[in-house]
């Protein structure tokens, strides 16, 4: 497996990362997928799926999103935001690159793999550009939480008029991941809540890229995302004839144990979406792909994803 790496001019100027991990023949890709990473991880930690990906005849890109990863200027810009709308200049860097990537592969099917954040970015990326993509796979998604999220956004408002919102704030920060890893005390680490994988629980503490503060706007901008995406007028939106697949730990605190993933998939179906799957895996965390039973989470999507491919040819 070659891995390609390059930047891209994003629509405003901004100089976005991407790794490219590819398959030599061209005739020898069933699909490209494009992976759109969580909030404070980076791209670099797909690697592994996209070894698999690749073995099964699937190209990959994807993106470090900005402020994130190799898209931060230097690791003090980690987090650091100075635009308008957070969540709308990420969609629009997505697109960019699938434009690099139809480009490169004319003819060939464009799956979008989103995983948090990522999902929420990708579910708001196929009402604007439903011609892009052709099959949606979402990892860790979540419906809007009202008591918390409500609470964030008027917290967040606040403490940007009183602060200005390029700056970090430790309150809200400790408001969500908080919030999220009580659910498994005591707790060994602040991040317990991405697995009950201990090693791979301490190699992303351990990640230079990881961040942890970010500029308030983000925190904010994210969750008016949130919000929006989770009104029905966007599940209406979203073209029918796209496959999707949603994936989720029954105990992972940003899909609400399960709850609030159900959601989005009941809405999807209640919208006219023809093909929508749900797996929902019990005592699993947020990351289903670093769980201690990756190897059938993967292989469950990977059957679902060649199905799909089969299905369109």
């Amino acid at each position: 497996m070659s891995c390609y790496k390059n930047t891209y001019t994003s629509f405003d100027g901004e100089q976005i990362f991407y790794y490219n991990w590819k398959i030599e023949e061209e005739n020898d890709i069933k699909g490209v997928v494009q992976i759109s990473h969580g909030v404070g991880e980076h791209a670099g930690r797909y690697k592994w799926f996209a070894k698999k990906l690749i073995k099964q005849g699937y190209e990959v890109y994807a993106n470090d999103h900005r402020i994130h990863g190799k898209s931060a200027k230097s690791s003090d810009y980690l987090g650091f935001y100075d635009g308008e709308d957070y969540f709308a200049d990420a969609v629009l860097d997505m697109h960019k690159l699938t434009e690099i990537i139809k480009k490169e592969h004319p003819n060939k099917k464009i799956i979008l793999f989103g995983h948090s954040m990522g999902s929420l970015l990708s579910r708001q990326y196929i009402t604007e550009f439903d011609d892009d993509v052709n099959i949606l796979i979402l990892s860790g998604t979540a419906s809007f939480m009202k008591g918390l999220g409500s609470f964030g956004m008027m917290s967040a408002k606040f403490l940007s008029k009183l602060n200005g919102k390029h700056r970090s704030n430790e309150l809200l920060k400790n408001l969500f991941f908080n919030q999220f890893n009580k659910k498994f005390k005591p707790n060994r680490t602040k991040v317990d809540w991405i697995s009950s994988d201990e090693k791979q629980v301490d190699k992303f503490e351990a990640d230079p890229l990881r961040i942890e503060d970010f500029s308030l706007s983000v925190f904010l901008d994210i969750l008016k995302g949130s919000k929006k995406i989770s009104k029905f007028e966007t599940f209406e939106n979203t073209p029918k004839e796209i496959p999707i697949y949603l994936f989720s730990g029954g105990k992972d605190p940003v899909g609400e144990m399960g709850k609030g993933v159900k959601k989005v998939a009941k809405n999807y179906k209640k919208a006219g979406v023809q093909n929508v799957t749900l797996k929902l895996y019990k005592g699993g965390r947020h990351e289903m792909l670093n769980e201690v039973n990756r190897k059938e989470v993967l292989q469950d999507l990977l059957n679902w994803l060649n199905n799909q491919i089969e299905a369109k040819n």
